[in-house]
């Protein structure tokens, strides 16, 4: 039970923060979201760019004989 307590107290402190942090009003439309969408945009730009993926190796190229092709 106080388990279950403690973690009602923190998810309601988080969101207390979270909504002076990001100017969301209590009781409007959309608190929650306003909430949970700008804090996923915080994480997602606070996370290092990726370099594009490089190619996988090509197979080298079949190769012809010079000899062959001059007899």
């Amino acid at each position: 039970m106080r388990l279950i307590l403690v973690l009602i107290v923190i998810i309601a402190i988080f969101a207390v923060v979270q909504s002076k942090r990001h100017n969301c009003e209590f009781g409007e439309d959309g608190w929650f979201d306003c909430i949970i969408d700008k804090t996923k945009d915080e994480f997602s730009s606070m996370e290092p760019k990726t370099s594009p993926e490089t190619p996988a190796a090509e197979a080298p190229a079949a190769e012809t004989s010079t000899t062959d092709s001059a007899q």
